[in-house]
């Protein structure tokens, strides 16, 4: 696949559907933050849910980044 500026499509394609997931993850703390804020939901129940997902979103964030920075031997 053709390379320009250290990246190719495939890539880019890549990073995009890796920060849709990274919106859905987020989306899901939202929720479960609410859930739990209007009593519906216990809330060590919630607070485990958020921060495996808050470490889910770190490891996530990595790698989109990986797929996004340019790449030296692409240029």
């Amino acid at each position: 696949m053709s390379a320009k500026h250290g990246l190719n499509q495939y890539r880019i394609n890549h990073a995009k559907s890796q920060a849709q997931e990274v919106l859905e993850t987020i989306n899901k703390v939202e929720m479960v933050f609410q859930l739990s804020k209007q009593g519906h939901m216990d809330e060590q129940l919630a607070e485990n849910f958020i921060a495996r997902n808050i470490k889910e979103l770190d490891r996530s964030l990595e790698y989109l980044k990986g797929h996004i920075e340019q790449r030296e031997d692409m240029r």
